[in-house]
């Protein structure tokens, strides 16, 4: 069974997806400390952090309906954090009419805009790479070993989970046509337990099988891997870009006090 849940686009040919994986991480971590270091309520520099996001879009050639997807479902954690805000300095102060807290609006909306940016790149980093591809890239950025190891293992076992969790509803509903009307939770648990351990004595199996092969906790990488000159350049501009927009008085790159509330 073929299973594409994780780095389903991964496959996809395009400049950003032939980056080395380090130089994607080191983007991705660079965005993020500095897009976050933004003053409080300054909405203007998202303008231009848009237009980077929207451009590393369109050129790695990941749908972007499957991003907005990806964005919907942490939609309503960040939506919550930016709206509490200026909800608690109305609750915690005396109460001024909502045209006095236009400061605490544009802080909300920073704050949302923040943290959609962050989910929309790493998104676009996991369509863009295979998975075992990145945890080689952390390995090589001295991730922990242990920490690698388990996450390379968790990444292999989940799909013998989602393939044992297939043949196991196949197996129930072929055997109870259209639907249960009675006992549900009880079917359904018991079916629960039917997956893992199904997938438990598989999972030992798969894992003897590789002892038996010399596996020593090591994945061997299933690429030649190396920083181009190309790779290097494309880390440099970014970084240099983003700076630029960081350290740039807000009110020259455009109406700030249009933008602000």
């Amino acid at each position: 069974m073929k299973h594409s849940f994780i780095d389903k686009y991964g496959n996809l040919d395009s400049f950003i997806h032939r980056l080395d994986a380090r130089i994607k991480l080191i983007a991705l971590f660079s965005f993020i400390l500095i897009a976050v270091s933004e003053p409080r309520g300054i909405l203007c520099p998202f303008i231009w952090y848009g237009m980077i996001i929207a451009f590393l879009v369109l050129a790695s050639r990941v749908p972007v309906r499957f991003i907005l997807g990806r964005c919907l479902v942490v939609s309503p954690f960040i939506l919550l954090a930016a709206v509490f805000f200026p909800l608690s300095s109305m609750i915690t102060g005396d109460f001024r009419g909502f045209e006095a807290y236009r400061y605490e609006y544009a802080v909300a909306l920073s704050i949302a805009l923040k943290a959609f940016s962050a989910i929309i790149l790493l998104t676009l980093l996991v369509s863009t790479e295979k998975f075992h591809n990145l945890l080689l890239g952390l390995r090589q950025m001295k991730m922990p070993r242990l920490v690698g190891i388990i996450s390379a293992l968790m990444y292999r076992y989940i799909f013998i989970l989602s393939d044992e969790a297939l043949k196991t509803n196949m197996a129930r509903e072929s055997r109870t046509p259209g639907k249960l009307k009675m006992n549900k939770f009880r079917v359904y648990g018991n079916q629960s337990a039917m997956i893992f351990l199904r997938s438990l004595d598989r999972s030992r199996i798969i894992y003897n099988s590789m002892l038996s092969r010399g596996f020593t906790g090591e994945f061997p990488a299933m690429r030649d891997t190396g920083i181009t000159a190309k790779d290097a350049a494309f880390l440099f501009f970014f970084i240099l870009i983003l700076l630029a927009i960081r350290l740039t008085n807000p009110g020259i790159l455009c109406l700030n006090n249009l933008i602000r509330f």
